[in-house]
């Protein structure tokens, strides 16, 4: 099982990555990579075709995180490529696929690729948030993405973020046509967390709060993962204060 926190099991045909934004700057992937690959360069994006099975072969429903170790997007991964990923969550489709990116404006053009493709309910698609910029930049092309479940994974958190108005009822996106409504384009999930490691950078505890406030008020599931504590990331949860043990999930899961 996997030891994230949100997940149950990572599936890997893509690993490798390049760095995009801030929340990139120490990259946890990146990390292992260092450890563990044998002197195969990080930057090299390789798509694993012996991989795309193994979905296939496990029979108990699964929460899958897609890539943990890239970005399903990737310029470097061709949109025939991509494809055959999604054939194999579409024909294992009792386990749920969690998959994020940074690269959220390649994702809706994957999409719009496929006029009118339309994604099972097993299949979610999240964007990483770690400051404003982010959620400008990356939140209106989500939305735009035909998943039945949109999340957000705000780790590390970088600073204090504002998600309106991309969360609630009836509230306008910028530059968006449409109203956001609960039962139309909406952010289903947000995952909120400090940054670890040794070059970790601060996040402050109001911060947070705060994410977790917005999502109350906007009756959206929020899922802390880890917090600072006096320079300390605490990843327990029993040993977070009493108001911010909260892991929530979003009801579209298969097998709920």
């Amino acid at each position: 099982m996997s030891k994230i926190e949100w997940t149950e099991k990572t599936w890997n045909p893509i690993t490798g990555c390049t760095k995009v934004t801030a929340g990139c700057k120490n990259c946890y992937a990146e990390n292992i990579a260092k450890r563990f690959w044998r002197g195969r360069c990080f930057n090299d994006v390789e798509f694993h075709k012996e991989r795309l099975n193994e979905p296939l072969k496990r029979k108990k429903p699964t929460m899958y995180f897609v890539n943990s170790m890239s970005d399903l997007f990737h310029e470097n991964i061709s949109f025939k490529q991509i494809d055959q990923i999604f054939c194999v969550m579409v024909q294992a489709d009792w386990h749920t696929y969690q998959i994020l990116t940074k690269r959220a404006k390649r994702m809706v053009d994957y999409f719009h690729s496929y006029n009118g493709f339309i994604l099972s309910r097993g299949i979610w698609l999240g964007v990483s948030i770690e400051n404003q910029a982010a959620v400008l930049n990356r939140i209106p092309s989500l939305l735009k993405a035909p998943a039945a479940t949109r999340f957000l994974s705000i780790e590390p958190c970088l600073e204090r973020i504002d998600l309106f108005p991309f969360i609630g009822n009836s509230t306008l996106t910028a530059g968006a046509r449409w109203l956001l409504t609960k039962t139309d384009n909406k952010i289903d999930w947000v995952i909120v967390g400090c940054e670890s490691g040794p070059q970790r950078r601060p996040c402050k505890i109001e911060w947070i709060e705060n994410i977790i406030a917005q999502c109350k008020d906007a009756n959206v599931p929020v899922f802390v993962k880890q917090i600072s504590v006096d320079g300390k990331v605490i990843k327990d949860i029993a040993q977070f204060p009493k108001h911010l043990q909260i892991r929530e999930y979003p009801k579209n899961k298969i097998g709920e």
